[in-house]
């Protein structure tokens, strides 16, 4: 489906740009509604940071989980690749709460592995459900490490391989076959539900994703979520 790291990206931006419209709908039925408690677990981390830079922002269910923390009162940059999943954030952030957010979140279009962003500027670092979309972890934690400012950190959360054999059975038929199924009454575009399985299926396993997280300066370790099902990510950048 995929061939290199650069096909990947463009084919991730094609797709969520297609999918944008359907994609918040699609994620609350295919995880129960569960997608929103591991967000908020990431968000929590981050309440007392003063700029926090949601990465892979999609259409902001991480900034909303974030601004939903009433003692919150930073300023959040909203970063993405696809114009349409930010021109949706912008519409979802225009009927959220008191309009508590007006001036404290700002967009930019840009992309995860190369981020346009000065060094040591960042206290917190939020991003869900992007790490199976992108084409080089590595890069990606060179990226955090350098935007964090000493001491900061990051909180990142995904779709993982549950460790415990049965349930881990379970989990990969529901995602494997019947997820594609589900998403067919959402999405016409084919490509797309058949690229879901395939981005778990492909995807590292939880330590080797930390192993490719972390580097000189930036340590962390992670934490499963439903019981392995996802895995929250956390990172620390060193004093």
């Amino acid at each position: 489906m995929i061939d290199s790291k650069n096909s990947k990206k463009a084919f991730v931006r094609r797709m969520f740009d297609d999918i944008s419209d359907r994609y918040d709908l699609l994620n609350r039925v295919i995880s129960f509604g569960l997608d929103g408690y591991c967000r908020k677990k990431a968000a929590a981390r981050h309440v007392k940071d003063n700029r926090v830079l949601d990465i892979c922002s999609g259409t902001g269910d991480m900034t909303v989980e974030l601004l939903k923390f009433k003692d919150f009162r930073g300023m959040i940059i909203m970063g993405d690749f696809s114009m349409e999943m930010h021109k949706l954030a912008r519409r979802k952030l225009d009927n959220f709460g008191d309009g508590r957010y007006k001036g404290a979140v700002c967009w930019v279009c840009c992309d995860a592995e190369n981020m346009p962003f000065k060094n040591n500027v960042f206290d917190g670092l939020i991003s869900g459900y992007s790490l199976r979309n992108l084409g080089d972890l590595r890069a990606f934690g060179s990226e955090i490490g350098r935007v964090l400012r000493p001491g900061g950190s990051g909180s990142l959360v995904d779709v993982a391989h549950p460790p415990n054999r049965i349930y881990a059975q379970l989990f990969y038929y529901y995602f494997y076959k019947l997820i594609p199924l589900m998403s067919r009454l959402f999405t016409r575009k084919k490509y797309a539900y058949k690229y879901l399985p395939v981005s778990l299926r492909t995807f590292f396993r939880q330590p080797e994703v930390l192993e490719r997280l972390v580097s000189d300066g930036l340590g962390g370790g992670y934490e499963n979520l439903l019981a392995g099902a996802a895995a929250l990510y956390k990172l620390k950048k060193s004093d």
